[in-house]
């Protein structure tokens, strides 16, 4: 399963790294010169299977989906994934990535 992502340390990345790495999905590091984002933002993704997923919100839901159809985690852990990815995304925005008077994080 080959999934590229294209991001930094600075962007919402971590936290796809974060849950491929809960999920035990293999992510690698995208040239960055290559961004296939339509706005060329980060973080953005791509799969063996020509898919490309952007926005951090729509990457964690397509981790966790990726998974569950794969047969990785039964309910009981998919249900936490979910859960932790809503809290992720909601509440460590404000903590993690501070927006300057430029409006950039």
């Amino acid at each position: 399963m080959a999934l590229t992502l294209y991001g930094s340390q600075g962007s919402r990345s971590p936290l796809v790294n974060w849950a491929a790495n809960e999920l035990n999905l293999s992510v690698e590091a995208g040239d960055l010169s290559e961004n296939p984002h339509p706005f060329n933002q980060m973080p953005c993704l791509t799969d063996e299977n020509d898919v490309t997923v952007f926005e951090s919100g729509a990457i964690l839901n397509y981790l966790q989906s990726k998974a569950e159809k794969k047969g990785m985690h039964g309910d009981k852990k998919m249900a936490a994934v979910a859960s932790w990815i809503a809290w992720a995304n909601a509440s460590l925005d404000p903590i993690c990535f501070l927006e300057t008077p430029e409006g950039k994080v």
